[in-house]
């Protein structure tokens, strides 16, 4: 039986059977079928595993010679043909970053025809590369570096990088600034791959950008569905640079959003105001256009060089020697809206605190460039703009209970904001300006009309010393252009509960301290200050014909000057100077249809506002001769028509109020102090102020510590029994220009005593501080 089977198997192996075989059964056909089947498998393979396999082989050389980070692709084909070259699930992972890219493809245009003689630096060159990317996420976690020089400037242990990862990158930062006169680009066009690639478009379909980690409450994400991006390079702003780099493009449905942080290892016991998909949105907008630029630093040429163009170059090439420039441009479309807040400032803290941590070291002067050095850039630049109409939401909390002040704003708003890239001897000043036009505000009270204006323009400037807890200055100038403002008591209380939401609730702390200075200055031009003024605070707060009283002081300017203080730590006092001038203001009364006094109102005003006293007859007799003054000119009005009914009750010319208010600040405790206490202590803490003072007799039998005892708790009881404490103080000064005139109606005078008793209630409930300042100017 073996040796048959033997012989089939020799006979099976023999190429002259296997011949036989073939030409017996049709052997052309056995071969298509093999080579059918080889070029299915080699089609297959090709399709679904060629691309994966290189992909893997890349990967593993790739991590095998890169050793700062971990670099993944998926799949990857090419085509020589087409100048294509397709990717898929590429991921690039180091200690402080993630880029992930589901998938995409670039192109080369090869076949483009190559000019070397072609303009440099032209924007609007032919384009020949060419890349599309698909699900797109730049994640920033960390700032190793960045904390790795805290530990070395705080004699930590070092545990994120070791000695020897230090010296070589220090190393490589000296050898980067050696080798920078090597790095400057050839004046010869063909020397530069820019010449070949003068332009590259870059197309990304929903892309992502995250700020956060697992150890931050909320993540700052920016997303966008599409983004159509174009780099070139021009030529620089200064002819002592190289050039300019330049991208510019276009991006739909930006979110910027604060994102609850996955895996948080803390509490989330700070809710955010409002919730609006994952998150909270902090901005939004259908369509945003950016246009980022720089300039490529070029040397600074040598003294005698420099003297010598100064001498030959005229005068327009001398003002063209500006500083390198930086910044980047937004300019938001349709459907933008911004919500921001107490809630998402402490956020934003959280950020801060964790990616550009304080190292409490003096800043160093920076040094001037020296010849043959690169030219330094002095600041970073950015500025939005709105082009369409858009809204600004300020959200806050009281009682898990969501307050807001919802702004409109028109077309042509915007914000400049530039950072200094460098330090002086007295540190470093970053201002903020821009401008608000058509502005109507209104708040989330049951009397929603706030604040309507022409145009509102600020201008904020900081001043940051070298050393980190010498004083700062604060200085914010706001100016607003035919504003109506409309005044409720209720005011106060919202704005107070705003104010204490953004404040700290935290205990005082040296160590954190950091003096600094408030000065505020308020420039009215044309205003109209509207003050709701029913008998017993009762507002109609219907959305039309509303039965209300009103009390308006118009005029042409009001300036608004004053300054909070907070140079020292824990003062027992503080104090505040408010200054007040306003120039050509008038009062006015209105009267609602229901009033019973308002058409009698409307009659003597009419019979009698031209019945006055002359201006002469305040005067001397020597001075009675002189002309009489010339008329006044047609003032603006916005809602105190007097075809509206409003009626004019008292003119002054020019108005002077200063108040200097002194106050003892009321310190939050700390919470380890509050801890100590057991419950029956703080109960009798709280309740001793309201218990009646007691005297007991002491018995004969007490411990010696009794009296010692009681006399402390009677002294801790009387100390906090408001009577007894030091008052604040508030001290009004007044002046008005002689030429005053008023004329006293009878509705005038209950306005005014109502507007008194609201003011009044207002003080005997709640505790004084700086808002009752407010209300009062």
């Amino acid at each position: 039986m073996d040796a048959t089977k033997n012989n089939d198997t020799n006979n099976f192996l023999n190429i002259e059977h296997l011949d036989s075989i073939l030409n017996k059964h049709n052997s052309n056909f056995i071969w298509l079928l093999v080579a059918t089947i080889l070029s299915c498998g080699w089609i297959i393979y090709l399709t679904y595993y060629n691309s994966r396999n290189i992909g893997f082989i890349l990967t593993r050389i790739i991590n095998r010679l890169y050793k700062d980070g971990y670099i993944h692709i998926g799949s990857f084909s090419f085509s020589v043909l087409s100048g294509k070259v397709m990717f898929r699930e590429v991921y690039f992972i180091n200690q402080d970053m993630s880029i992930r890219i589901q998938d995409g493809f670039l192109i080369f245009r090869w076949w483009k025809m190559y000019n070397p003689k072609q303009k440099q630096h032209d924007p609007k060159a032919e384009t020949r590369l060419y890349v599309t990317v698909n699900g797109f996420e730049f994640h920033v976690y960390n700032r190793t570096d960045l904390y790795a020089r805290l530990q070395e400037t705080f004699g930590l242990e070092p545990t994120l990088l070791t000695p020897k990862d230090e010296e070589k990158g220090q190393e490589d930062r000296n050898e980067t600034l050696e080798n920078v006169n090597i790095q400057a680009e050839s004046p010869d066009p063909t020397s530069s791959w820019r010449s070949l690639i003068p332009v590259i478009k870059v197309n990304i379909s929903t892309g992502r950008l995250a700020f956060g980690n697992h150890h931050l409450p909320q993540t700052l994400c920016v997303n966008f569905e599409d983004a159509f991006l174009t780099y070139a390079t021009k030529p620089p702003s200064c002819h002592l640079d190289q050039f300019m780099h330049i991208v510019k493009g276009s991006l739909e449905n930006v979110r910027v959003m604060l994102v609850p942080s996955p895996r948080y290892l803390g509490l989330q016991n700070d809710e955010p105001p409002r919730l609006m998909g994952e998150g909270f949105v902090v901005m939004q907008s259908n369509d945003v256009d950016i246009y980022y630029y720089q300039d490529e630093p070029g040397l600074v040429p040598a003294e005698q060089e420099s003297t010598e163009e100064v001498e030959t170059s005229s005068e327009g090439d001398q003002l063209q020697d500006l500083p390198p420039c930086w910044g980047l441009d937004i300019v938001c479309g349709k459907g933008t809206d911004f919500n921001y807040g107490p809630w998402a400032d402490r956020q934003r803290d959280c950020l801060w605190k964790f990616f550009l941590p304080a190292d409490y070291q003096p800043m160093k002067v920076t040094e001037v460039s020296q010849p043959g050095k690169p030219r330094q850039i002095q600041a970073f630049e950015l500025r939005m703009n709105i082009i369409a109409d858009a809204t600004i939401d300020l959200l806050f909390t009281k009682n898990r209970e969501t307050n807001a002040i919802h702004v409109n704003v028109g077309a042509g708003s915007y914000l400049e904001v530039n950072i200094p890239m460098t330090v002086g001897e007295d540190g470093y000043s970053p201002t903020i300006k821009g401008q608000l036009l058509h502005v109507d505000t209104t708040s989330s009270m049951q009397y929603r009309t706030l604040l309507e204006a022409e145009m509102l323009a600020f201008h904020v400037i900081v001043g940051y010393p070298r050393v980190w807890n010498m004083p700062q200055s604060w200085q914010c100038e706001i100016e607003v252009y035919k504003a109506t403002y409309h005044f409720i008591y209720a005011q106060k209380n919202f704005f107070t509960d705003l104010i204490k939401d953004w404040a700290s609730d935290s205990a005082p702390d040296i160590y954190s301290f950091v003096p600094y200075s408030w000065k505020f200055k308020i420039l009215f031009h044309q205003f109209e200050m509207i003050w709701a003024a029913n008998q017993h605070n009762w507002i109609d707060c219907s959305t039309k014909q509303q039965e209300n009283v009103y009390l308006a002081a118009c005029g042409e300017t009001l300036n608004i000057d004053f300054t909070l203080p907070f140079n020292e730590f824990v003062p027992t006092t503080c104090h505040t100077r408010f200054s007040l001038k306003a120039e050509d203001t008038d009062m006015r009364l209105s009267l609602p249809e229901c009033h019973p006094s308002r058409y009698p109102l409307l009659t003597l005003a009419k019979d009698y506002q031209n019945i006055k006293l002359p201006p002469d007859m305040f005067m001397s007799g020597e001075n009675q001769g002189a002309p009489p003054p010339k008329p006044t000119k047609s003032r603006w009005r916005n809602i105190t028509h007097a075809e509206a009914g409003w009626v004019d009750c008292w003119s002054v010319p020019n108005f002077l109020l200063i108040i200097d208010y002194t106050w003892h600040p009321i310190y939050p405790q700390k919470a380890d102090e509050q801890l100590k206490q057991s419950l029956s202590e703080m109960e009798e803490s709280m309740l001793s102020a309201l218990r009646p003072p007691e005297h007991p007799s002491v018995p004969h039998n007490a411990p010696p510590h009794y009296t010692s005892t009681s006399a402390s708790a009677a002294h801790s009881r009387v100390a906090t029994d408001p009577s007894e404490l030091p008052p604040d103080r508030l001290h009004v000064e007044m002046e008005m220009s002689p030429d005053s005139q008023i004329l006293l109606y009878g509705p005038l005078l209950r306005t005014l005593i109502s507007i008194k008793c609201s003011i009044t209630e207002g003080l005997n409930i709640y505790d004084n501080n700086l808002m009752h300042i407010f209300w009062l100017l």
